[in-house]
């Protein structure tokens, strides 16, 4: 089934709309500024790792999991890609997209770069990074998604709430 809502009503003017700073950086930003941080405390202040073949099963299992999330991340942009809508937080939709992963979770997106950002720390040994999630995480919770979410409600109101009540904002 392809659910898309479509809206009509030009969105409103972009001098109109105060976009916050955690959103103008992109979140993958956010998750690139926390791997850096964390390896950089990683060189500094190493946190032990397993040896042998402990590590490799490790190693393996991290790039598994961000390989997972890379592929989470292309099939949401086939998505918008193909209902031509925007990916970005500060332009205005012209659809709601429901469909796919969307199913599933309201943001997918940022399932996917937490799976992605969690299994390349793992897969390269920097245990800091990974410690480190909760920075972009609460990002996401407190800033970027409330932002992203009444820009929704106010574009396609009552369908956006009606999504909102069948689909979680995480998983």
């Amino acid at each position: 089934m392809h659910d898309r809502t479509d809206r009509t009503d030009p969105p409103p003017a972009r001098a109109q709309v105060r976009v916050p700073l955690l959103v103008r950086t992109t979140s993958p930003a956010h998750f690139l500024l926390a791997l850096l941080l964390g390896a950089s405390l990683q060189h500094a202040l190493p946190l032990p790792l397993p040896q042998g073949a402990a590590l490799a099963w490790l190693q393996l299992g991290g790039g598994a999991v961000a390989l997972a999330g890379l592929l989470l991340a292309c099939w949401c942009f086939v998505l918008f890609a193909r209902d031509r809508t925007t990916l970005l937080p500060e332009r205005a939709p012209s659809h709601l997209v429901c469909h796919g992963p969307y199913r599933l979770t309201r943001n997918p997106m940022y399932v996917s770069l937490t799976l992605s950002y969690l299994g390349l720390s793992v897969q390269i040994g920097w245990p800091w990074s990974a410690l480190l999630l909760p920075l972009p995480l609460l990002a996401l919770q407190w800033v970027v998604i409330p932002y992203e979410e009444a820009r929704l409600r106010e574009r396609f109101g009552s369908a956006y709430a009606r999504y909102c009540a069948q689909v979680a904002r995480w998983l």
